[in-house]
């Protein structure tokens, strides 16, 4: 065996282990890159679901506050009830409704008090006012088209509890467009979508709005469901866009690791043969 040849091998066997070190960081680091874009999906999905429910939970503890009232307990005092349901409906934007048990409603803050009044409409899915008359507990609706209002609503509901029973139930209507308000104020990465689904799977809101529901190869799809309804939040990341910075990152770690490889085999070889011709 010559001594260049010689020489040749040793600087492969010398180089070998380190481009092997090298390529394993490289994976590594993408897998992290891989793993950090699949937390912040999972973390945005928690924190709109987690801020959805705590704007859920303070309209039905306020809610509860209505229906312990004494004011319930007198038909003829409605009227004062009623003008404290509006002040609910100041504080929380949403109008309160109090139902009897047949689904007639005694009041709706949308309507002058003592205007007659339909009953509620029939819920495709979970209905909250049915929920809150089985259970006696509080409950949150799929959407609805309200026959009063004209548009699409949500219905969160209250016992009003005498005896341990209910006697009626107070709702609180709200509005699609609070959710859709909540969503428009987030900042998303390029691409990604938000959506608020209820029990049936239907869109309560969407960020951005003109975005396409894709199907399951197309896209990562991190869902958290609410503690206080049957609703769900989803993000979705289009896969292109979600392995683009991975991608990226694996190529420049990938051509970092064979110039390097290059400039030293090279550099070896040159250094070889001079000393060969050397000696």
């Amino acid at each position: 065996m010559t001594l260049h040849a010689f020489l040749s091998r040793l600087i492969w066997l010398c180089i070998l282990p380190l481009v092997a070190l090298a390529v394993y960081l490289a994976a590594d680091h993408v897998r992290t890159l891989e793993a950090r874009h699949r937390e912040e999906a999972a973390v945005l999905a928690h924190n709109v679901g987690t801020s959805i429910d705590r704007h859920l939970g303070a309209q039905i503890s306020a809610l509860q506050m209505l229906a312990s009232s004494p004011l319930m307990d007198d038909p003829e005092r409605w009227s004062e009830l009623y003008r404290e349901a509006q002040g609910f409906q100041r504080n929380f934007g949403s109008h309160v409704i109090l139902v009897d048990p047949t689904g007639q409603m005694r009041f709706n803050t949308r309507a002058p008090f003592g205007s007659p009044l339909p009953k509620l409409p029939q819920v495709k899915g979970h209905a909250a006012m049915p929920t809150v008359l089985a259970t006696g507990k509080p409950a949150v609706g799929d959407r609805l088209f309200g026959p009063v209002a004209k548009e699409h609503l949500v219905a969160v509901g209250v016992p009003v509890l005498r005896d341990g029973r209910p006697e009626y139930v107070l709702l609180a209507v709200i509005d699609t467009k609070q959710f859709q308000q909540r969503l428009d104020e987030l900042t998303l990465p390029l691409a990604w979508s938000i959506g608020l689904l209820d029990g049936n799977a239907q869109l309560l809101a969407r960020r951005p709005p003109e975005a396409v529901a894709m199907g399951e190869s197309e896209t990562r799809r991190f869902v958290v469901n609410s503690t206080l309804s049957p609703w769900s939040v989803l993000v979705e990341v289009p896969q292109g866009t979600a392995s683009e910075p991975t991608t990226t990152a694996a190529v420049v770690l990938a051509l970092m690791i064979l110039g390097a490889t290059l400039a030293g085999v090279l550099g070896g070889r040159f250094a070889s043969r001079r000393l060969s011709r050397a000696l």
